[in-house]
């Protein structure tokens, strides 16, 4: 654990830059939120031009701060660096003290580098696709923003200013979800609008077991920050100290139990999980770019992020025997809602025909596999298949954007102006595109190869990695994912087939034509990193490969694990015999990649045959269409929600709104109390203490003084010898005041 001890410290090499990672995508939120609608409105052309790639180019410059933070880790042996920024909270008398810092070590940077770095490549495929947008220098302030929060939830050195970030995401998917707010389907609802609502309620829901989760754990250590907890965390379980809650004493592996538990909840918020993956769908209502960055990329990563920073109160939760209502340990039950979710929402896959949604549901599978993976303890796997996952799905996301894009562009030639329902986003109007869109059609069969587990992109490596763990650790979740596997493939092959080969179904289809280079050009280089991907953490395919790497470390060779060992602590713990950490095979198994190529192959080759003649039009019915598996159409989770959550909450909203605001607080309270009172009380001052109280009084004393005055005027009568009479008066009373008082 000592290559984990943090350093305070920002003289080393590059680390007193480690701000300007917050810095820059700061400056390109105040750009575009303060002066970037004056350049667009002044001139579109170079407006735009100004707005887009002055954010590009802030998170571009993030992007070569974290290159450059990678490096200098490397020369600092690959110590933690913490960079403090200010004294945030700091109440003495409850022993509080949270700092503001940024914790530097091969994890954080592992995220900041895949933000950034897809990130940027997504602003630039943003600047083509936002085009002639009105809000087009908003669009760009609120993808800044959501860089900014990710970026501090990624390099935080504690979990309340975690949580700020996680908060922050969570506030911009709102707002890029509702992007285009204004919009409404046939029946009128504005669906975006509603999206936006379904991701922050439900999101909201996550957060409560999160902040549940904090507050335990400043409760049982003390403390929120990463190092001085987790090293909390061991020794209070190595000497078997309980935590006390009251006159309660409850077993620190109860409440470590309890905790994970709280952040699997976060964690089935924020990464689309069962049951809260309901949300993520219904976010594709956004902007393209907004699906490729938030909802494929970066913020639904978050949660396993959080899986992996906690690793060591995950691993202790596992050591501890605790089981949750005696059924099942924390961990086995992350890696089980992991597996149920990437099963179940592959199904659901299957049955959607808008191509982002299919993308939507295809990314809530693969959540389930990371989740799956960190559950299991494979957190190295887990990451794997994150960075992976985020350039393939990537590329998936914005190559449905270039589809989108090039059948608006159809459709608008056909229909000369002319409003109808046709929808550019259903796979069902496509057909033939490879020969319309070469280059995006290339790059998504790229991305979608990757996606099904095709040797030897990266999609297969780290997909593997996670089968082979399951199937030496949880032959169970392992039997889930090999299932989610296959119908992976499956639905892979349903939309290459339904989008690229056949017929056009539609006259769009049919005059549909490449996107820009603007937008074709990061496709590129995504699928390139795609192809690439699976070289960040190559097995070794023999055992005699991975002893001569043992005594000669070098080369590509599980080289992510070597990167982030040295942050996952559970490793030193294994190693140190206060841990037993699941073991991850380092070695190629045969068996298991063997049964992972066949599945993707046969998933692929059935997709194409049961699509290859049906449907012909738009209007044909879909081959699956009379098979059981086409329940999953309705969604049960999402009906449930929608019928019983929207509805009570809409209802629950009405009352709010009618009952309690408008009847009972503006009739009732604002108009009855607060108005009434206050005329009836301002009468009371002006008609009774202004005009009779202060004016009285005023009037009363000019009365007194007018007729004193006038009593004093009598005795002024001009005659001496009143005035003689006078002072002989006034000499007689002096001296009888002299001669008996004043003795």
């Amino acid at each position: 654990m000592g290559a984990c001890s943090p350093i305070s410290t920002t003289s080393m090499n590059a680390f007193g830059l480690a701000p300007l990672i917050l810095l820059l995508p700061v400056t390109g939120i105040l750009f575009n939120g303060l002066v970037g609608r004056r350049f667009v409105v002044a001139n579109r052309k170079t407006g735009e031009k100004w707005s887009g790639w002055f954010a590009t180019t802030m998170v571009l410059g993030a992007f070569l701060v974290s290159i450059l933070l990678l490096f200098s880790l490397r020369s600092n042996d690959f110590h933690t660096v913490v960079v403090p920024l200010f004294s945030w909270i700091n109440i003495p008398a409850a022993n509080l003290s949270i700092p503001w810092a940024l914790q530097i070590d091969t994890l954080s940077v592992s995220m900041m580098l895949v933000v950034t770095g897809v990130g940027s490549l997504i602003h630039i495929y943003a600047i083509g696709y936002m085009h002639g947008d009105p809000n087009f220098s908003r669009f760009f302030a609120y993808f800044s923003l959501f860089i900014f929060f990710m970026l501090i939830l990624v390099s935080a050195n504690n979990y309340l200013v975690t949580f700020v970030g996680w908060e922050g995401v969570g506030l911009c998917s709102y707002l890029l979800i509702s992007f285009w707010w204004d919009r409404v389907d046939k029946e009128g609802v504005p669906m975006n609008a509603n999206a936006g609502r379904k991701a922050f309620v439900v999101n909201r829901i996550g957060d409560f077991g999160v902040i549940l989760a904090i507050i335990l754990l400043f409760w049982t250590f003390g403390t929120l920050n990463y190092q001085p907890l987790f090293s909390s965390a061991v020794e209070m379980f190595v000497t078997g100290e309980a935590v006390q809650f009251g006159p309660y004493s409850i077993p620190i592996g109860v409440v470590l139990t309890v905790v994970t538990a709280l952040f699997l909840l976060g964690v089935a918020g924020k990464s689309a999980q069962i049951p809260l993956y309901v949300w993520l769908p219904d976010a594709m209502a956004g902007p393209t770019p907004v699906s490729a960055l938030i909802h494929a990329a970066t913020m639904v990563t978050a949660g396993v992020f959080l899986l992996v920073r906690s690793d060591v109160l995950y691993e202790l939760a596992r050591e501890s025997g605790v089981l949750l209502f005696g059924l099942v340990s924390s961990p086995d039950l992350v890696a089980y809602v992991g597996g149920l979710t990437a099963l179940i929402a592959g199904l659901i896959a299957i049955t959607q025909y808008d191509i982002k949604k299919v993308l939507a549901y295809s990314t809530v599978s693969q959540l389930g596999f990371m989740v799956a993976a960190a559950g299991m303890g494979a957190y190295v796997a887990a990451m794997f298949h994150l960075i992976v996952h985020a350039f393939f799905k990537a590329l998936l996301f914005l190559g449905s954007g270039s589809v989108i894009h090039g059948m608006e562009h159809g459709h608008h030639e056909i229909a000369h102006g002319e409003q109808d329902d046709f929808d550019p986003q259903d796979m069902r109007t496509m057909g033939g595109l490879r020969h319309k869109m070469k280059t995006t059609f290339w790059v998504y069969l790229i991305g979608a190869l990757a996606l099904a587990g095709i040797f030897p992109l990266g999609g297969f490596w780290s997909k593997d990695e996670i089968l082979a763990h399951g199937s030496e650790n949880l032959i169970s979740d392992f039997i889930l994912l090999v299932i989610a596997a296959f119908i992976t493939a499956f639905y892979v092959g349903r939309m290459m087939q339904l989008v690229f080969f056949g017929k056009p179904r539609h006259e769009a289809a049919e005059h549909a034509h490449e996107s820009p280079p603007l937008m074709t050009r990061p496709l590129i280089v995504l699928a390139f990193l795609t192809i690439t991907g699976g070289l960040l953490n190559l097995p070794f395919f023999t055992r005699i490969w991975a002893e001569a790497a043992h005594n000669h470390p070098s080369g590509i060779w599980l080289g992510l694990e070597a990167w982030l060992e040295h942050t996952i602590q559970s490793y030193d713990l294994t190693e140190e015999g206060l841990l037993h950490l699941p073991h991850t095979p380092i070695v190629l198994s045969p068996t298991v990649a063997l049964l992972s190529i066949v599945l993707a192959v046969a998933g692929l080759a059935i997709g194409f045959y049961v699509y290859r003649k049906r449907p012909k039009t738009a209007a044909d019915p879909d081959p699956l269409q009379r098979t059981p598996i086409w329940w999953f159409s309705m969604l049960p989770l999402n009906t449930l929600y929608m019928k019983v959550f929207v509805a009570w909450f809409n209802r629950f909203a009405a009352w709010l709104a009618y009952a309690v605001d408008w009847n009972f607080w503006h009739d009732f309270v604002h108009d009855n109390l607060i108005r009434d009172i206050f005329v009836s009380f301002a009468d009371f001052l002006a008609n009774i203490i202004d005009a009779q109280g202060v004016d009285g009084a005023v009037n009363g004393a000019g009365k007194v003084t007018r007729s004193f005055a006038a009593a004093l005027s009598r005795l002024q009568t001009g005659h001496v010898r009143n005035y003689a009479l006078s002072i002989f008066l006034g000499a007689v009373a002096l001296l009888i005041y002299f001669l008996y008082f004043a003795r």
